[in-house]
Parts: structure tokens; C-alpha cells; sequence
């Protein structure tokens, strides 16, 4: 088997950041049940999640940004100046341009909205791993 096709069979080890604990519970039960990846770990802020991030050593991570104590922007500005090949994907409840942009700018690999369903979550992490990107549809 080759590099490329075993690495699309591998399931992604993840990060979930987000504030609001039942999302980050729901959305690691609907990536175990429909075997997407393994969640290897979660935090509320981005001060929790820099902590996690060099002991987990995670292929991705699925950001919010607007989170107490240090948002979704700085904490992803601030891992991609460690490790720039660190595949983050955005879900955030705002699809709003300015920080679309931003974190576009600073090297995310994808943008979704909460409102999207787990199948676009799905196909968002697939393409990331692929090493595409994926932006919704939904973003203004």
C-alpha cells in the first residue's frame, strides 16, 4: 500500500476548542460514532489548548473563535507560529468576513459554521487530511 493511501486511512487524531462544553461533548460523540477521527483531546480557551497542544501532538484541530480568556484568532495565531504545518479547521458560530479573513491570513485550512450538519464537518476534516481546504458555503 502506499504512503498517500494509508495516510487517507488513518483516522485523524483531534483537538476540539470550544467554550461551551455540550458542543465540544456532542461534536467528539458524532465523530466517534460516525469514525471520522479519534478526539484525543479538548479545551475551553485557547490558553488550555496551547497547553494540550504539544503533548498531544494532534493532525488537526477544530477551533472556535469566540472563547473567554484567549480567543480562537490568538490561540491559532500563536500554534501556527510552532508548528506551521498544523492543520486547523474552523467552526464558529459567526460567518463574518473580518474574521474569515483573519483567519484565513494566518494559515487555517478550513471554515464552517455551526449550523452546518456532521456530514460537511466530515467532508471539511477528509479534505484538510487530503491537504485541500474547505470553506462553507454558508460564510458571507
Amino acid at each position: 500500500m502506499n504512503k498517500t493511501k494509508k495516510n487517507l486511512d488513518k483516522k485523524p487524531k483531534i483537538i476540539l476548542v470550544d467554550d461551551h462544553l455540550i458542543f465540544r461533548q456532542g461534536l467528539k460523540s458524532l465523530i466517534i460514532y460516525e469514525n471520522i477521527g479519534t478526539v484525543v483531546g479538548e479545551a475551553s480557551d485557547g490558553n488550555e489548548f496551547l497547553e494540550l497542544l504539544p503533548k498531544l501532538n494532534p493532525d488537526l484541530v477544530i477551533m472556535d473563535i469566540d472563547m473567554p480568556n484567549m480567543n480562537g484568532v490568538e490561540a491559532t495565531k500563536r500554534a501556527l507560529e510552532k508548528n506551521p504545518d498544523l492543520k486547523i479547521i474552523v467552526l464558529s458560530i459567526s460567518g463574518g468576513e473580518e474574521y474569515y479573513i483573519q483567519m484565513i491570513e494566518l494559515g487555517i485550512k478550513g471554515y464552517i459554521i455551526k449550523s452546518s450538519g456532521i456530514i460537511e464537518v466530515e467532508h471539511a476534516i477528509n479534505a484538510v487530511m487530503e491537504g485541500k481546504t474547505y470553506f462553507s458555503e454558508n460564510i458571507h
